[in-house]
């Protein structure tokens, strides 16, 4: 099995408790709490969106989640002991955010929970806490059955395909999917967590980016976090395709240059040692790789200059003996 800690987000959110809502909260109590007894903060623990780690959960994966989280118990750092117990859910499921897209260009889900405590003077100051914004960042531990590479599809503990997470392979961005949960442990709050954009929101409203151009999203997006529309995003992605495109083609352009120039540096100069060559060639911009390769073709040149294979020998003044000639 494969345990895997994803970031969650508190979200700030002080909402009177419903009659309903106790009756949630009554399957997982040993008798019924009044509802100035318990505090509620809703979460989202795992998202279908990529984390620091490259790795992702399926659509079908949060599903299941969202039945394996319900009565889980909330700690602190994914220490099991029981006094670092300190919540424990009561309600789970999956929300689609509209508008927001995932890294695939996909709707963007997250798992949400909502989490109970009883109001005593132990967590008071944990209660304030969380609503001043101090404790936020969460994650959870779970296990998963299925661990796919997302260039191949191969399982990366039974057949391990040599893809590494975080780099491309002909342009396509290597991550692991995480599928088929099989279990959930617990969530816990922590003060690093493995998704960067999560932490608290002062309210379920969202800034969104709407009729971008991708350069200005791009830059609004190194700011922060930033929630872009459909059209939005799509620009966006299309704009990073093309960007993608032309650096392929500048790579391939640079590696003629470079051949070119080994080639014509053999010819002009043999004693030039292939290691500096190549050294030399990193550091150059395509620009002066240019001008290298013209001055090592006019050096070949000089050294090897064609002749005319059909023209006769010259002549050689010194033994012109035709006046001699009878």
């Amino acid at each position: 099995m494969n345990e895997t800690r994803n970031q969650a987000r508190v979200e700030q959110e002080s909402v009177p408790v419903t009659q309903e809502e106790l009756e949630e909260i009554a399957r997982y109590s040993r008798r019924r709490l009044t509802a100035e007894e318990v505090y509620t903060f809703p979460l989202v623990l795992c998202d279908n969106d990529l984390d620091r780690d490259y790795e992702c959960f399926t659509d079908e994966a949060l599903e299941k989640l969202a039945g394996l989280f319900c009565g889980k118990t909330g700690i602190f750092d994914h220490d099991p002991r029981g006094e670092k117990q300190t919540a424990r859910i009561y309600r789970c499921r999956v929300e689609t955010e509209e508008g927001r897209l995932n890294h695939r260009g996909e709707p963007y889900k997250a798992l949400r929970a909502w989490a109970y405590m009883v109001r005593t003077a132990a967590n008071a100051d944990l209660i304030l806490e969380i609503e001043g914004g101090i404790k936020k960042e969460v994650s959870v531990g779970c296990a998963v059955a299925g661990s796919y590479c997302s260039v191949c599809g191969a399982d990366r503990r039974e057949n391990p395909c040599g893809h590494h997470p975080g780099k491309k392979y002909g342009g396509v961005l290597c991550y692991t999917l995480l599928d088929n949960p099989t279990d959930a442990y617990e969530w816990s709050f922590v003060a690093v967590p493995a998704q960067p954009a999560a932490g608290v929101t002062k309210s379920r409203s969202v800034r969104r980016a709407l009729c971008l151009t991708p350069e200005r999203a791009l830059a609004e997006m190194e700011k922060g976090e930033l929630h872009l529309d459909a059209v939005s995003a799509e620009g966006l992605r299309r704009h990073i395709a093309l960007l993608e495109r032309q650096s392929e083609e500048a790579g391939r352009y640079r590696r003629s240059l470079c051949e070119e120039i080994r080639r014509s540096a053999l010819l002009a100069q043999p004693e030039l040692e292939p290691a500096l060559l190549e050294k030399g060639m990193t550091a150059l911009s395509v620009g002066e790789l240019e001008t290298l390769g013209q001055l090592m073709r006019r050096q070949a040149e000089r050294r090897f200059a064609p002749t005319v294979q059909t023209a006769p020998p010259p002549k050689d003044p010194g033994n012109d003996n035709s006046p001699f000639c009878i």
